[in-house]
């Protein structure tokens, strides 16, 4: 794992990891999505948000939806499990006005995925949701540095 103390060194720069819009989930199904983490940095992730929407009808402030799904998110360049079992969505995620918090950064390596598990447990059809992952491409001053 890289230590959080050595990146003084190194370049950072905020960056997003989404799943885009995923496919709603029939009820009890799950979807199995990666997201794979640039060979150009690693990727410290830091807050967790999630968006979902019925067919793309208008939503309130007040009126967020709020899927029925358990997420379980597996690193497979250390090949652990950010936990021990599914949690209910809004358990790790947040919405973008409060976003989830990880009370540690986590580090994915560079080249390496994320792999995603979505379980429904909606009475009905799970509205689309997307998932984003918050933080920060960290460079090697000897690799490949980001173009500006």
């Amino acid at each position: 794992m890289l230590p959080i103390a050595n990146l003084k060194d190194r370049v950072q720069e905020f960056f997003t990891y989404t799943t885009g819009r995923l496919a709603a989930i029939g009820v009890g199904a799950t979807i199995n999505t990666v997201i794979n983490i640039q060979a150009e940095a690693d990727f410290i992730l830091e807050k967790l948000t999630y968006s979902a929407d019925l067919a793309g009808v208008a939503q309130t402030w007040n009126g967020l939806i709020v899927p029925n799904v358990t997420v379980l998110l597996t690193a497979t360049g250390s090949g652990n499990q950010l936990m021990n079992a599914a949690l209910p969505l809004t358990g790790l995620f947040g919405s973008a006005f409060l976003p989830f918090i990880l009370p540690y950064p986590r580090v994915l390596r560079a080249n390496s995925q994320l792999q995603i598990q979505l379980v429904s447990f909606e009475a009905a059809v799970t509205p689309l949701i997307t998932l984003n992952f918050h933080g920060r491409k960290v460079y090697n001053l000897a690799n490949n540095l980001p173009t500006r």
